[in-house]
C-alpha cells in the first residue's frame, strides 16, 4: 500500500539518488541508489550476531503517476559487532536498475525494518531526454 501512496515518511533516514545512461535514442538504463542510515535501527541479538531485516521496494511511475515497474530487496542483516560499528558509520546502499524509455519519471523508495517496523518513503523525479 505504501509503495502506491505518494506520501513521504521519514522514520528511517533514506537518501534517494538517480542516475541514467542512454543506450540509444529510445532506451535508457535508470539506476536508483537508496542509502539507508542504519543508526536508528534496533538489532536482535542471536548467535553472536546483530540481526534485523530491511525490506526495500523501489518503484517507477510515469509522469501521470501510473505504476510502471518495481523491485523488492530484502537485506538480511546478520552482523558481528565490528561490522555493525562500520555500518553505523557508513550506512548501506542498495542499487536497483530499470530499463526505461526517455521521459519523465517519478521514483519511489519505501524501506521498512522487521524489528521496530520503522518505515521511510521517499520520492524523487528524473527526466531522461
Amino acid at each position: 500500500d505504501e509503495v502506491l501512496s505518494m506520501e513521504e515518511l521519514h522514520d528511517l533516514p533514506v537518501a534517494l539518488h538517480t542516475q541514467f545512461f542512454k543506450a540509444s535514442d529510445d532506451s535508457a538504463k535508470l539506476t536508483v541508489l537508496a542509502r539507508v542510515d542504519v543508526k536508528r535501527l534496533r538489532y536482535k541479538q542471536a548467535d553472536d550476531r546483530n540481526q534485523n531485516d530491511l525490506t526495500v521496494v523501489t518503484a517507477v511511475f510515469d509522469r501521470n503517476g501510473n505504476f510502471l515497474q518495481a523491485n523488492q530487496k530484502v537485506v538480511q542483516m546478520r552482523w558481528r559487532s565490528e561490522t555493525l560499528q562500520n555500518k553505523l558509520a557508513s550506512g548501506i546502499t542498495l542499487t536497483t536498475h530499470f530499463d526505461v524509455k526517455p521521459g519523465h519519471y517519478l521514483v519511489r523508495v519505501v524501506a521498512r525494518d522487521s524489528e521496530q517496523k520503522l518505515m521511510s518513503a521517499e520520492n524523487g523525479t528524473v527526466e531522461i531526454p
